[in-house]
């Protein structure tokens, strides 16, 4: 399916601040000029040149960038630890995994809400932390159906979640 850069939007909640029209016509220009398919970094690449669109959307003071890049990489360590449940799981099965970690909104010192990762068992003891793991589950249940609603052959797996999320 092609889309018209017409209906093109950043999606809510994106941070980025140039046209999403013109974002989109660089990075399909970077896909044409590797025969359709750029490589991870073409469109940083591109966007070197302050005179792209999308220039403004990099950080490009390395000492800022590598911090980031850092705590990026904090965020991915406490996304990819899980527990391992082996107890009562049948030995050729799969065993089931728990982040041991889950991201919610507390409030620091200072009074201010940040984002920050608990101890998912801690969390889900809380009620306000459970509700909030909970609303999360049901934004990427949401954006699950809103990605795949197109594939009829997933009918018999998304009608029950959208019969959950939008009952009536």
């Amino acid at each position: 399916m092609k889309y018209s850069d017409n209906n093109v939007a950043w999606k809510k909640g994106a941070v980025f601040k140039a046209d999403p029209k013109l974002a989109m016509r660089e990075v399909e220009a970077v896909n044409k000029a590797h025969n359709g398919a750029a490589p991870d970094g073409a469109l940083v690449e591109q966007s070197r040149c302050v005179n792209t669109v999308l220039h403004r959307e990099f950080e490009w003071d390395d000492a800022i960038a590598a911090q980031k890049q850092r705590v990026q990489t904090e965020k991915d360590i406490k996304r990819s630890l899980v527990y391992v449940c082996t107890k009562d799981v049948p030995v050729d099965y799969t065993p089931k995994t728990v982040r041991v970690f889950t991201n919610v909104k507390t409030t620091n010192d200072e009074g201010k809400v940040v984002r920050s990762y608990l101890n998912t068992i801690d969390a889900m003891k809380d009620p306000e932390y459970r509700e909030q793991i909970l609303e999360q589950a049901k934004r990427e249940l949401d954006q699950f159906i809103t990605k795949y609603e197109s594939l009829s052959e997933l009918a018999d797996v998304l009608n029950p979640i959208k019969n959950y999320l939008r009952p009536g």
